[in-house]
């Protein structure tokens, strides 16, 4: 089985919340859209900013320079959550040449956006802080990574990972504030979706290495309501095309094997017999939603 290069295969199926974990669940998918809090508890989905909201930039920026800035930071949310499943799939022995492959590349492109975007202009203080703390963080984390990957390095690995994400996530809305362009929102949004897609493996590893089990579970679901919820929003956008919303149906069809896959069971033990198919199933629809985010990445270029 070779899926270490993303290529191709998303709806319905799996396990319904009960009890205090539903109302949690319905509370936050109803709750406010400020974004604020930690990526792992904010579920609801935020509007574009309007102009009047958004962050001045200096003059030297470009709307096309902001917009790729958006784009690789957001792409920033989704390798920092590949590469935590990666490790946890080395750690545990899935398809180990493959996860080997998937972290290093993860790292490598990490790193090289990194610097694309300290090479950008940084426009506010906002995106200057943001982009400060991610090589910060990322700086702790890395270590981490070249450890060997074990149970006890897992648990020590969680929280810098989850780290590494909401500072991803946050200088990606950093660069959204510059212009506030609902554009460059859906952009971000559709990054989000990659990101989302990767985090449901985490999860979905941590749990069959018996580790986090109610949390992981929990973030399983949340992460599922907002994807859902965020490809709704996206098809159903004023500003989607034709073509995006076929790139939309596409990824709802490889999200449904995806989705039975990962909740088709809830012991740790079973769910370790369906681990080589979750982390194939993860790349292929991950780079149907990659492909999406190209589509308006290009119809947001200068003609």
């Amino acid at each position: 089985m070779e899926f270490a290069r993303q290529d191709r295969p998303g709806i319905l199926g799996g396990r319904v919340l009960t009890g205090a974990a539903a109302f949690l669940l319905l509370f936050m998918v109803g709750g406010r859209s400020d974004e604020s809090g930690p990526p792992s508890i904010r579920l609801t989905v935020a509007g574009p900013l309007s102009p009047a909201h958004a962050e001045a930039p200096t003059p030297a920026t470009t709307r096309v320079e902001t917009t790729s800035a958006v784009n690789v930071a957001g792409r920033q949310r989704m390798l920092s959550q590949r590469m935590a499943k990666a490790y946890l799939m080395l750690g545990q022995g899935v398809a180990a040449d493959d996860a080997r492959t998937i972290l290093r590349e993860s790292i490598t492109e990490f790193e090289s956006n990194l610097a694309r975007l300290k090479a950008f202009q940084q426009p506010t203080p906002s995106v200057r802080s943001a982009l400060a703390k991610l090589e910060g963080v990322w700086t702790k984390c890395k270590p981490l990574l070249a450890a060997a990957p074990s149970k006890a390095n897992a648990v020590e690995f969680y929280d810098a990972n989850e780290a590494l994400q909401e500072a991803a996530h946050s200088a990606t809305l950093a660069y959204e504030h510059v212009t506030g362009a609902p554009f460059d929102h859906l952009i971000g949004m559709a990054g989000r979706q990659h990101m989302l897609l990767q985090r449901m493996a985490k999860f979905y590893f941590y749990r069959t290495w018996g580790l986090y089990d109610a949390s992981a579970e929990l973030e399983l679901h949340l992460s599922r309501a907002r994807f859902t919820a965020e490809l709704n929003q996206i098809e159903n956008s004023p500003l989607a095309s034709a073509r995006m919303k076929a790139g939309v149906a596409q990824i709802r069809r490889e999200w449904e094997p995806y989705q039975r896959a990962l909740f088709a069971n809830r012991d740790p033990a079973k769910m370790r017999g369906d681990a080589s198919r979750v982390a194939e199933l993860s790349e292929r629809v991950s780079s149907t939603t990659a492909e999406l985010v190209v589509q308006l990445m290009a119809l947001r270029a200068p003609s």
